[in-house]
């Protein structure tokens, strides 16, 4: 192997070589500017059509608002359009002409501003009150006719015999005889027409008006099942009458028609042995 001495002296003689030597061209330089410039032209393009590019991406996206606040507002106006009442209009309006129609479909169609508190209102309808349907039970009491009270009719009280009852100035027809007992038309001063039923034992056990004829309650002729059980409680039905008591002296017995109403007023004594 060879010293170093020698290794380096040949280097030197190699790299000291002509042979070796690259010379540079004569347009050398000017090749190296005319890359630079179009380097630099390359990079200018670029810039531009970058910058052309973000242009075009922004108008884009503004013209895409602009389409749906208008879409939105086209909408929205139709909304208001089917929400408004329709007006009556009283008198025909005219069609438009074919000029005036023709304008009218040309002209933009801008997004109205009015809020829809700002729509007319109409007026609201009073509300339909339905017709009360009027109850077949009389709301009122009945005073026509004779007047029964709970002892009798007039100067014919319950249990009252038949001296009695002429010693009063009452006058007695006989009608028909039950068992002990004796069917009378009574009549008299202060002494309205009736029928009275008289025992032998008992006296007096039933009166009956001959014509209309109510109680003291208001309970008459005319008057419903409903109001005679809600005016004497304690009623009971016993074929077609309604018998109320009126105490330890008696009751009273309300016939009825085919209609439910109270058609005759008579009151009987609680101990009898003829009457009904």
């Amino acid at each position: 192997m060879n010293e170093p001495g020698e290794l380096e002296q040949r280097l030197r003689a190699l790299f000291a070589d002509d042979r070796l030597t690259v010379e540079p061209a004569d347009d050398a330089a000017a090749v190296i500017v005319a890359g630079a410039r179009r380097r630099r032209r390359r990079q200018r393009a670029l810039t531009s059509a970058a910058g052309a590019a973000c242009a075009l991406a922004v108008v884009s996206a503004g013209l895409a608002v602009v389409q749906l606040r208008g879409e939105h507002a086209t909408a929205d106006l139709s909304s208001r359009a089917v929400s408004a009442p329709t007006p009556l209009a009283s008198s025909p309006v005219p069609e438009p002409t074919s000029s005036a129609a023709s304008s009218a479909e040309q002209a933009p169609v801008e997004p109205s501003d009015t809020e829809e508190s700002d729509l007319p209102v109409p007026p609201a309808r009073p509300p339909r009150h339905s017709t009360p349907v009027p109850t077949s039970q009389p709301t009122s009491k009945v005073v026509a006719g004779t007047l029964v009270t709970a002892d009798g009719l007039g100067a014919v009280k319950l249990g009252m015999t038949e001296k009695q009852l002429t010693d009063q100035g009452v006058q007695l027809t006989p009608v028909k005889e039950s068992g002990s007992c004796t069917y009378y038309d009574v009549a008299g001063a202060g002494v309205p027409a009736a029928t009275a039923v008289v025992s032998a034992d008992k006296g007096v056990v039933s009166v009956k008006p001959d014509g209309a004829a109510h109680t003291p309650e208001g309970v008459g002729d005319g008057s419903l099942k409903d109001q005679v059980t809600s005016t004497y409680p304690g009623t009971s039905e016993s074929s077609s009458e309604l018998v109320s008591p009126t105490g330890d002296q008696g009751a009273y017995h309300f016939t009825l028609n085919s209609d439910g109403a109270v058609q005759g007023v008579e009151v009987r004594a609680k101990a009898q042995d003829c009457a009904g």
